[in-house]
């Protein structure tokens, strides 16, 4: 700001912090009070270098003072793995020409989460810049410092991000809080040439060509088909939430809600039995213990030839298809937007730690990161789904990854995970219910019945749940 030194004062009730101008100190003129007034035998030259001698000190005292401290270093945490790799090479870059340096730190899924809520509620200001995925944005985000002002004057222009990322990603209460850095759908991965291999047979079965299902009836219809002694119907990743991730998409893809108008759990709805005994049914065809298949091990069976089909994030193995070590037929490997339509959204986005003392350049970071020419790079070098349009627009972009049209018509219809304070505990307890009912240890009506009473015990305890 021009004129001084800003202040951000935290005030009570929850009110957003306010800025005020610090006042600088009144410079007094040498002598025993008489101000400005010329001495009764001064030279004639006395007023013209007083005045020079005030104009001087005045300005010595309006200079500009500096918006912030010197930086020594941004501290920048991320998801452990690519996301933090990426990190470190392009802090690297952005040092070189901008001369400031960033400190990339890492963490694993769950401790990232655990670390960023632990900082910005102490306040202590160990990360400046957190890595935040979206379901976890009512947590974090009402503590990080509102960007609406630094977009206004720095960019970027958030018409080139995909209208469904931007709504879901880094947005709270009306305002800008993080800006997408990255964001993926479940899609649907297929054999395309076992599928023509074995279209004629299905035809003569079933009437209908042997295609990409458009239902999750037709889907389980292929997979059973499909099946063999030498190949799994379908490949599925079970680990932790990865069983919420793909039985959401089948819940919301027969037209289920997790919760009504009033916050009301759904989940033990005749959609929400029905698409956990599909979902059930699915396993019977996949891989045994595929319940405790995290992605990376999930990938690298598909990658290998073991499954017919696979729902997955699309980001964490189009990397793997160039490497022949680990894919044995890229160019058979097609991809479809999931029956339903309603795939599952992933989101990750970089925003401003309230206590970080170098906003303004905690802020060039971030621009740098998201921008144009390095969310492509995110793409292509490191298998990252870009939250910008122009992306999967890119020639280059669509030659390396030849379903980028598949990913992209998949984002209007996409499902947000919530994202209000206790989303993550919500979604931990359905998984653990989703596992039982898949295990076979109940059925999946007890299953979405505990899951549903236990949801309305947490949404009434946080002051969601409305009669």
């Amino acid at each position: 700001m021009r004129g001084g030194r800003w202040l951000l004062l935290d005030l009570p009730g929850g009110h957003e912090p306010r800025r005020v101008q610090a006042g600088r100190p009144h410079h007094r003129l040498p002598g025993s009070g008489q101000g400005n007034r010329t001495p009764a035998h001064a030279p004639p030259w006395f007023p013209v270098a007083l005045g020079m001698t005030l104009l001087l000190w005045l300005g010595a005292g309006c200079q500009r003072e500096p918006a912030e401290p010197a930086v020594r270093e941004i501290r920048s945490i991320h998801m452990t793995g690519v996301y933090a790799d990426a990190a470190r090479v392009l802090a690297a870059e952005f040092q070189r020409q901008t001369g400031l340096r960033v400190t990339v730190v890492d963490a694993p899924y769950l401790s990232l989460r655990e670390k960023e809520l632990t900082d910005v509620l102490l306040g202590t200001g160990t990360f400046d810049v957190l890595q935040v995925a979206h379901q976890w944005e009512g947590e974090i985000l009402p503590y990080l410092l509102p960007l609406d002002d630094f977009v206004a004057r720095h960019g970027p222009d958030l018409a080139d991000f995909i209208p469904a990322v931007r709504q879901h990603s880094g947005r709270w209460n009306g305002r800008i809080y993080a800006l997408p850095m990255a964001c993926d759908v479940i899609t649907l991965l297929y054999r395309r040439d076992i599928f023509a291999e074995r279209s004629a047979t299905f035809q003569a079965q079933t009437g209908r060509p042997l295609e990409p299902p458009r239902t999750w009836e037709e889907y389980l219809e292929i997979v059973r088909f499909l099946h063999s002694p030498s190949l799994y119907g379908n490949i599925i990743m079970g680990l932790q939430e990865q069983n919420f991730t793909v039985w959401a998409g089948i819940f919301h893809g027969l037209g289920g809600q997790l919760v009504d108008a009033n916050w009301q759990p759904q989940l033990d709805s005749e959609i929400g039995v029905r698409s956990l005994s599909l979902f059930a049914e699915m396993f019977r065809y996949a891989p045994p213990g595929s319940e405790r298949l995290g992605f990376t091990e999930a990938n690298a069976l598909f990658l290998q030839g073991k499954g017919a089909m696979y729902l997955t994030w699309p980001s964490l193995i189009w990397a793997q298809l160039k490497d022949t070590n680990l894919c044995r037929f890229p160019e058979h490997i097609g991809a479809a937007v999931i029956p339903g339509r309603r795939p599952q959204l992933s989101a990750w986005s970089l925003g401003i730690n309230r206590a970080c003392t170098v906003p303004e350049a905690a802020y060039r970071w971030i621009e740098f990161f998201v921008n144009a020419p390095n969310t492509r790079r995110l793409l292509l070098e490191w298998g990252k789904g870009s939250p910008r349009q122009s992306i999967y627009e890119d020639p280059e972009c669509r030659r390396v990854i030849p379903y980028l049209d598949q990913i992209f018509e998949g984002f209007p219809g996409n499902q947000p995970r919530f994202r209000i304070p206790p989303s993550q505990e919500l979604t931990d307890y359905l998984d653990q219910q989703i596992a039982e009912a898949i295990s076979g240890r109940i059925p999946p009506q007890s299953a979405l019945e505990r899951a549903a009473a236990r949801w309305r015990e947490i949404l009434a305890e946080t002051g969601y749940l409305r009669d």
